[in-house]
């Protein structure tokens, strides 16, 4: 399988280069058509934040196993784990469906939200950028004001004018033995554009200090298709992308299934899409998005079929945006429905359900009082739970829920000086239970719980504040951020000090409470193209139930910490970087405390162009002392640490 896989890249290889060559014999004038053309001006700090996206270089220096892994070294982000297929971002100590990943700006459509041993369904490999919403654009795609929204970009339709691009990616690493590769193009001619991508990867099980930790393979597959056609101002297209996942959960421990468990998934994507631009208003544009989304994932324990989910999800989202409406220089609004089938088969205890919810958003900005500028934003709607009966579930569980919520930001931003900005947000964040924290009533093997939902849960609802501050200058850039959210009615999972000694699982009941968050974070970095480069960034999150004793919130991450320090030529950058964590000792009741640790690592970039090509090579050393990592955030800490010395490379070229 490796030997095919380096095949198709060389050949791709190849390839790339004969349509990159007889592309350039049509080439002509297309003009400035792009969607990015033509969208309306943003707020001055959005577009400062657009600064942390990783893109480009900068993804390709970070670009690991999964989406998760990724953007670890962002500020104030973390992993969920349970095994490195099965990783997930933390934001702000908030996971599960606090934190919405979007493809294109749609849904993910996986269930990674639902159990810490879903993986997410997406291919970090074939990503274009990154991004970690922040403020009050998390309103456009989510209610959960405190959280976050982790932003994938593909183009897979692709509206533009570029004539031809293609691109081959490579990566391999020994942490976690194998290589994983991807190839894609995109053309156009005449008003049609189209675009093609594929991608493979194998990958053997885990490496750690303490031996190799088994079932913990990956094999994913995945591509996408994609055509649009311009007709004026008009825009139309459609895509479709697959992905299919064999990955696995180890055992072998208490609380774990004896042989682990086997999962496998696919998904299934096809969207469509149209735009209007309106000739007389170049900052206008009307955007009309419909996905269908189709989820199918099983768990295999010993051979048999121990947990299996089948998920139908339809949406359609319709969104406006403007440009200097009078004292507004910034207006996004639409509207969003959705409609989603879930069921269960196998030993899952969770009945059959039906979804649908209606949501409106807006985000508008203003400004011009002596540097000062505002943006205000929205999400108003529904979400309801219709549930069917089932000999599997509790009949005294099957009941119609419907949740009203609204969710609000205010962000105000402040010049305070040449390049130097200070920023108050105030929010309300809310969201409604999902299906599992409803109904779940049994044993997932998977996940190593018994869980216990709750059918009389009320809507998650909470106020919050951050304050921000950041300088850009000619030699450094950096920022400092602060955050509180007080929860009115938090919603988490809390081991409940039971067992069910028939599967011999921890209990884990679904709670509504009182709760208090607050952390910071902070980030420095040069601002040279050449020469030195530096960068340091810290996150520190907190987190306490009023419920008496003003406990501890469970799954909170320790104190993090990560340096690099390096020096950049014109084709060649070389860095020393370093990761270290606090011990946790912050934990709920029933929850184990984590140790510390320290990891080194260093890092050779090689950049250049020959003929048709730019090329990349992206050479990394991660724990190079081998250290014992444990991530408080994983449900393996106490039986395997993460993984060892680990040894990777990237290599890409682009046409």
């Amino acid at each position: 399988m490796k030997t095919s896989l380096l095949r198709a890249f060389m050949g791709s290889l190849l390839l790339g280069g004969l349509l990159h060559s007889f592309a350039q014999e049509f080439v002509q004038d297309l003009g400035s058509s792009t969607i990015e053309a033509e969208s309306p001006k943003q707020a001055l700090l959005e577009g400062l934040r657009e600064d942390e996206e990783l893109k480009g270089a900068a993804l390709e220096r970070e670009i690991s196993t999964n989406i998760a892994e990724t953007v670890k070294n962002e500020p104030d982000v973390a992993i969920r784990s349970m095994g490195p297929a099965a990783a997930r971002p933390v934001i702000k100590g908030l996971s599960g469906s606090h934190v919405e990943v979007t493809e294109d700006g749609s849904f993910c459509g996986d269930m990674s939200a639902t159990s810490p041993d879903h993986a997410v369904a997406s291919e970090v490999l074939t990503a274009q950028k990154l991004r970690i919403l922040r403020g009050p654009n998390i309103l456009l795609h989510s209610y959960s004001a405190a959280g976050g929204v982790v932003q994938v970009e593909r183009k897979d339709i692709p509206f533009g004018d570029s004539l031809f691009h293609g691109y081959v990616a490579w990566y391999a690493e020994s942490g976690q033995p194998g290589i994983a590769t991807a190839v894609g193009a995109n053309a156009h001619a005449m008003g049609i554009s189209v675009k093609g991508e594929l991608s493979g990867r194998r990958m053997g099980d885990m490496e750690t200090p303490e031996g190799t930790l088994a079932n913990t393979d990956i094999e994913n597959d995945g591509g996408s298709v994609g055509a649009a056609y311009a007709l004026g101002r008009f825009r139309f297209g459609a895509s479709y992308r697959w992905f299919e996942s064999a990955y696995g959960i180890p055992g072998g421990f208490i609380g774990g299934h004896p042989d682990g468990v086997d999962i496998n998934l696919w998904k299934r994507d096809l969207t469509v899409r149209g735009l209007y631009l309106p000739a007389n208003r170049s900052g206008d544009t009307l955007d009309v998005t419909a996905r269908i989304n189709r989820y199918h994932h099983k768990e295999y324990e010993n051979e048999s079929v121990g947990a299996e989910f089948a998920v139908n999800q339809e949406n359609l989202r319709i969104e406006k945006s403007m440009a200097n409406l009078g004292p507004l220089f910034g207006l996004r609004f639409g509207a969003e429905l959705d409609s989603r089938s879930v069921k269960m088969g196998g030993y899952v205890f969770t009945p059959p359900t039906r979804s649908y919810g209606a949501s409106l958003f807006a985000v508008a900005s203003a400004g011009g009082w002596r540097g000062l500028e505002m943006t205000f934003s929205g999400r108003l709607g529904g979400a309801f739970f219709r549930p069917q009966e089932s000999v599997v579930a509790d009949k005294d569980a099957i009941e119609d829920r419907d949740f009203a919520l609204w969710a609000f930001e205010t962000e105000f931003s402040q010049r305070v000086g040449v390049g130097k900005f200070l920023t108050l947000d105030v929010f309300r964040t809310t969201r409604a239970p999902t299906i599992e924290e409803l109904y779940n009533q049994g044993p997932h093997l998977a996940a190593y719980t018994y869980e216990r939902g709750n059918h009389k849960l009320d809507a998650e609802s909470g106020y919050g504040t951050e304050i921000e501050y950041r300088s850009y200058g000619e030699l450094l850039s950096w920022r400092a951020a602060a955050h509180g959210t007080w929860f009115l009615n938090h919603l988490a999972p809390r081991a409940s000090g039971d067992t069910n000694w028939s599967q011999l699982l921890p209990i884990y009941q679904v709670r509504g409470d009182e709760a208090l968050l607050f952390g910071a974070s902070a980030s420095v970095q040069t601002t040279a193209e050449l020469g030195l480069r530096a960068s340091a960034a810290a996150s520190y999150v907190r987190g306490i139930f009023r419920d008496g004793d003003w406990g501890d919130m469970p799954q909170i991450p320790p104190f993090k910490f990560h340096g690099e320090i390096g020096y950049m030529w014109e084709h060649l950058q070389a860095s020393v970087y370093c990761d270290f964590a606090l011990a946790q000792n912050f934990v709920d009741r029933y929850e184990e405390p984590t140790p510390g640790y320290i990891t080194a690592g260093a890092m050779l970039e090689f950049r250049w162009k020959l003929a048709i090509a730019h090329y990349s090579l992206v050479i990394r050393a991660d724990n190079i002392l081998d250290a014992d990592v444990r991530n408080h955030l994983s449900r393996l800490k106490s039986v395997m640490p993460e993984k060892g010395r680990n040894f990777s490379a990237l290599a890409k070229a682009e046409f």
